[in-house]
């Protein structure tokens, strides 16, 4: 029996079954069923034992698509010949405005295609090998049936069919029908219309495009960037409470149009304010504040408020008014007031307020200041007045150099009076003064009579600086003196030869000065002078008295250090030579030794040497020590160091320990404690330490002195002292018993202070 290896498609996307099925998938029965509608677009396909499609069908299904493979058997799951049954596949749908169509089967035995009941492809003959013909041709609009009739006669059987819209502007010219039941519905509260339509029965639909305009007369907007492929959408329309029209056209894949359609209306929640007032202006008058300002389109009404400052805080001034003037008749003289105002819809919208509108409404005149006087002093001209009017006013000085002005006002905000002092006044040159009366909101009165006054300055001159001190330099003469407490400015600095006259050489603020613009080895006489701000200079020096002496020092050159040096031991000594320093200027040498690499640690071990060579005598063997020279002057200048010769003082035959060397100590309140190092030479000798102890510095070392024996540290500390004064000697012992010989001199230490 033939077994179709398309039967697992066709049962997977069938849609209606004319028989009953079972859990496990599609059967077919042997019984007669009852009659199959498939929906639109779905075949239903027909089974039958013969190739004349004669009789009742042995089976019937809905089928998604016709791909059939049934090799050398029948379809799988109805009772059919192996050879000679016949399948015929039919279905009507909406073709929506139809056009041009490919229809397309490809079969291996007989297969012909209807469409409406009209032939349109007749491949009806047995063959061994696969047939296919295409049939290109337009589809009128609305429904229509296919019909695809097969026969399976001998041999392998199978067949294929499509029916595919042509795509492409050069084929197809037929345009979409027009989308119909286009509905919109608009909610308030999230300002959007929503719209909805039925879907186009187009193959080659490619989607729908939106239209939007205010009103009826206003132009259509396109509401979607890309083709809306469903059947919804949601559009946000300004929320200005206009009417707002949709239309909607379907748009296939050849780029046709449908024709546009019928109208769809919202209207939107009114949320959008009026525009902002201009042109606000206000006067003044007997009758109030007159404010006036330009309508603005779509305003019912208008608030006006006002203000005693730019920044607020605002009151309205009554209910709004349907009009563009206003009249504020509790403004009151002698105030600054700030007006704005803003359009109101009948809708509730209300605009931003108008940029403030700063209205001062003048205050009368105030009474004129009168008996003005004036008077000139060293640093200032006062002027004085009398006032009697109201309190609270204050007043403004104005001064000029002509008793005709021009006048300058000198007060940046008004004094409280009677009296001002004027500091700017020039030295010795008259000035003249009006004064006039500031009321509350800065009205002025008319001017004083004027008073004239002229300032005496400051004739006084400070005192002759003092401490003057002076010090010779090789960059030049370094002076220094101590600062005036009075109302010095700066200072100036004076400067004469031994025989010659007084000459400024420098202005400073400092009190400090170097002179470096003397010759070498000249000396000089040098005082200061002191000068206020009014320019009084202090008087020169007596002679004898204020004057200092300075001279430049010459600059010497350091002398050059020793090429070389050499050192070499000998019996405990080191004898050290060295090539002369090659500069001119020099008095002697001195010779220097340390452990260390670096020179600046090394320490003099020579008085100085005018040859250029020198024996250290009694150098502590068992160190490698180093030696470097240095050069000096006859005006005491130093050479660097010279390079560093290197020598090693070898140990002698030891028949006991080397004395260990004392490196320091401290004290506590009744305590010492001692630190000391291995002695040179040791070798490994010393295995512990003997302390002794002696309030005299002639018999510390002696047995009944021994206060600690077998110490193995380098430390110790002597507990439980009285105040008074104590020597000290360490040995070192060894593991035969030997005692080393104790130091030269004995470590002194003090308890005597608290």
């Amino acid at each position: 029996m033939r077994r179709s290896s398309g039967a697992a498609r066709r049962t997977a996307g069938a849609a209606v079954l004319s028989l009953a099925t079972a859990l496990t998938g599609l059967v077919f029965p042997t019984t007669a069923q009852a009659a199959v509608t498939c929906s639109a677009g779905v075949w239903k396909a027909q089974y039958y034992a013969n190739t004349t499609f004669t009789g009742t069908p042995k089976a019937t299904v809905c089928d998604t698509s016709i791909a059939e493979n049934y090799g050398h058997g029948d379809p799988a799951g109805v009772s059919l010949p192996r050879d000679n049954f016949g399948v015929r596949w039919s279905m009507t749908r909406n073709f929506g405005s139809g056009g041009p169509f490919d229809l397309t089967v490809a079969a291996q035995d007989g297969a012909r295609v209807y469409l409406d009941g009209s032939r349109k492809i007749d491949l009806w003959r047995n063959v061994s090998l696969d047939q296919k013909r295409t049939v290109r041709l337009t589809i009128p609009r609305g429904v229509h049936t296919l019909r695809v009739d097969f026969a399976a006669y001998t041999g392998p059987a199978n067949i294929t069919f499509s029916h595919k819209p042509v795509i492409g502007a050069a084929y197809d010219k037929t345009a979409p029908l027009t989308p119909a039941g286009l509905k919109a519905g608009y909610a308030a509260a999230t300002l959007k219309t929503s719209l909805t339509w039925s879907r186009n029965h187009e193959l080659d639909l490619a989607g729908y495009r939106l239209y939007r305009r205010t009103g009826s007369t206003g132009a259509w907007s396109l509401r979607n960037t890309t083709a809306i492929t469903g059947s919804t959408f949601t559009d946000a329309p300004p929320a200005t409470g206009a009417t707002y029209e949709y239309a909607l056209r379907a748009v296939d894949r050849s780029g046709n149009i449908s024709p546009l359609t019928g109208v769809t209306r919202v209207v939107s929640a009114d949320k959008t304010a009026p525009a902002a007032c201009t042109g606000l202006t206000a006067t003044y008058d007997e009758s109030g504040a007159r404010l006036s300002w330009s309508p603005v389109s779509g305003a019912s009404s208008y608030e006006v408020q006002r203000s005693l400052a730019p920044e607020g805080p605002f009151s309205s001034l009554g209910m709004p008014t349907q009009s563009t003037v206003l009249t504020d008749l509790n403004a009151s003289a002698g105030t600054t007031y700030h007006y704005r105002v803003r359009a109101l819809d009948s809708a509730g919208n209300a605009s931003p307020y108008s940029a403030p509108f700063q209205l001062d409404v003048p205050e009368p005149k105030p009474l004129a200041p009168a008996n003005v006087s004036a008077n000139g002093w060293v640093d200032r001209n006062t002027v004085g007045w009398r006032y009697d009017g109201d309190a609270a006013h204050r007043f403004h000085v104005y001064a000029a150099e002509s008793a005709t002005g021009p006048w300058t006002r000198l007060t940046e905000t008004p004094v409280t009076g009677p009296a001002y002092d004027d500091f700017t006044a020039p030295v010795g040159q008259v000035r003249h003064y009006q004064i006039r009366t500031v009321a509350t909101h800065g009205t002025e009165s008319d001017p004083s009579a004027t008073a004239s006054a002229t300032r005496t300055g400051d004739v006084t001159p400070p005192r002759m600086p003092y401490g003057l001190d002076a010090w010779d330099g090789t960059d030049g003469v370094h002076l220094s003196w101590t600062a005036n407490t009075d109302d010095t400015d700066h200072y100036l600095v004076m400067r004469k030869p031994m025989f010659g006259a007084w000459e400024q050489i420098a202005l400073v603020r400092d009190v400090t000065y170097l002179d470096a613009s003397v010759p070498v080895d000249v000396q000089f006489g040098y005082t200061v002078r002191a000068v206020d701000a009014a320019g009084n200079v202090s008087p020169m020096p007596e002679p004898g008295y204020g004057t200092v002496y300075g001279k430049r020092l010459p600059v010497h050159e350091k002398p050059a250090a020793p090429a070389s040096v050499t050192a070499t031991a000998e019996n405990g000594n080191v004898t050290v030579g060295w090539t002369a320093s090659t500069s001119a200027d020099v008095a002697g040498y001195y010779v220097y030794r340390t452990t260390s690499s670096d020179p600046a640690s090394a320490y003099a071990v020579s008085p100085l040497i005018t040859g250029t060579t020198f024996t250290n005598e009694n150098v502590p063997a068992g160190t490698t020590w180093r030696y470097v020279v240095r050069a000096v002057s006859k005006r005491s200048m130093w050479s660097d160091f010279s390079p560093m010769a290197e020598v090693t003082i070898a140990c002698p035959v030891m028949t006991a320990p080397a004395t260990p060397r004392i490196t320091g100590g401290g004290r506590g309140a009744d305590s010492v404690r001692l630190n000391w190092e291995v002695g040179a030479c040791d070798q490994g000798a010393t295995v512990s330490y003997n302390v002794y102890r002696s309030t005299s510095g002639s018999d510390v070392f002696t047995p009944e002195r021994r206060i600690a024996s077998g110490v193995t540290a380098l430390t110790y500390t002597d507990p439980g002292l009285a105040r008074g004064y104590y020597y000290y000697v360490i040995t070192a012992v060894a593991a035969d018993g030997t005692e080393s010989a104790p130091q030269v001199k004995p470590f002194e230490i003090s308890l005597m202070a608290p």
